[in-house]
């Protein structure tokens, strides 16, 4: 096989597939080009076609790449105004690049890899060009964001392959931090194999690998819900530590509250949790785990505290309260009581 569509969100496990592609193919810097494919107007289908055949150009190797990165034509937020479509003009031009692409599929250069490289996104199978490479049978490599439960296999993968051990909870600590995402993954593992320790300790763990703002926030918001008062100081205070601004660590959290908020809403009208997810255009696991987190917890309590919330940021505005020991006496006052109303 000589064309690949690259497809998905997850952008290491894309990015290291391509890396294993040209080196199975032994395809070098030199011998790689890459088309900025992104922009209708500047980009030339013809010329990334034409470059596809012109190996005889290149010495010292028996193999090229083609890289049409960010193919506007695969991409589903690329609409068309109605204008446009009903433009004579772009329309037989995209009709002549369909058929270019068409004549190269037939018969494409075996000495060539052309990559439709679609990062970031994933590639839209209701556009005529995917579907001529589905038919066609090019290689269409989907990296789609993995659930919960296939990053943790993941994970546990990754980690075997570097050799490092970690215990059940070393395990849920960079699970955590990590957040479902394979590049945090990766950069963490860097970071534990410069530390040089293989089997580091959960001490280590929170010492070597930082928490991005939205896990800081999870981890803070979860232990409030779940009335963990220690949990959820501690969380602050790590973010203190990393230099948050307790301006923003209000607004996160207020943030947050609303959105778990709106799922025990409509969970209490009987909604499923693909039916919230779907509704607020989140993630299910996310979903989840928030209705996981506010279990034993009534809407009218996370109400009173996006009450209080708002209440403490106009005071913070008038001059009334500083932001810091604001939150600080929020969460003393909140955190560690049960949550509910009766």
């Amino acid at each position: 096989m000589s064309v690949y569509v690259f497809s998905g969100k997850d952008i290491y496990r894309q990015e290291e597939r391509l890396a294993s592609l040209l080196k199975e193919n032994e395809v070098d810097k030199d011998h790689t080009v890459i088309f900025d494919a992104s922009n209708a107007k500047t980009f030339r289908m013809d010329e990334a076609l034409m470059e596809c055949d012109l190996f005889s150009l290149f010495e010292g190797s028996t193999h090229k790449a083609v890289i049409l990165k960010e193919p506007y034509f695969l991409n589903a937020s690329a609409k068309e105004s109605k204008k446009e479509a009903d433009d004579k003009k772009k329309n037989a031009k995209k009709e002549q690049m369909l058929s270019m692409l068409e004549q190269y599929l037939k018969h494409p250069n075996p000495d060539t890899d052309l990559i439709f490289y679609c990062h970031l996104f994933d590639a839209d199978s209701r556009k005529k060009e995917y579907k001529l490479l589905k038919k066609y049978n090019a290689a269409i490599i989907e990296f789609k964001e993995l659930k919960e439960w296939e990053f943790d296999t993941y994970i546990r993968e990754q980690l075997k392959k570097y050799g490092i051990a970690l215990t059940e909870e070393g395990f849920r600590e960079i699970k955590e931090r990590v957040n479902n995402d394979s590049l945090l993954l990766h950069r963490s593992i860097e970071k534990i194999l410069l530390y040089g320790e293989k089997k580091p300790s959960t001490e280590d763990l929170r010492n070597l690998v930082p928490l991005n703002p939205n896990v800081n926030i999870f981890r803070m918001s979860n232990m409030f819900i779940s009335g963990n008062l220690a949990g959820t100081l501690a969380a602050k205070d790590e973010m203190l530590r990393a230099n948050y601004d307790s301006n923003a660590m209000l607004s996160m959290l207020a943030s947050r509250i609303r959105s778990i908020y709106n799922m025990k809403v409509l969970y209490d009208r009987g909604y499923s949790q693909s039916m919230i997810a779907a509704r607020l255009n989140q993630k299910e696991y996310a979903v989840k785990k928030g209705l996981e987190n506010c279990y034993g917890t009534n809407s009218a309590a996370l109400l009173r505290y996006l009450k209080e919330l708002a209440d403490l940021d106009q005071d913070i505005k008038a001059g009334r309260a500083e932001a810091k020991s604001g939150l600080e006496d929020f969460l003393l006052r909140n955190g560690g009581r049960k949550n509910a109303v009766n």
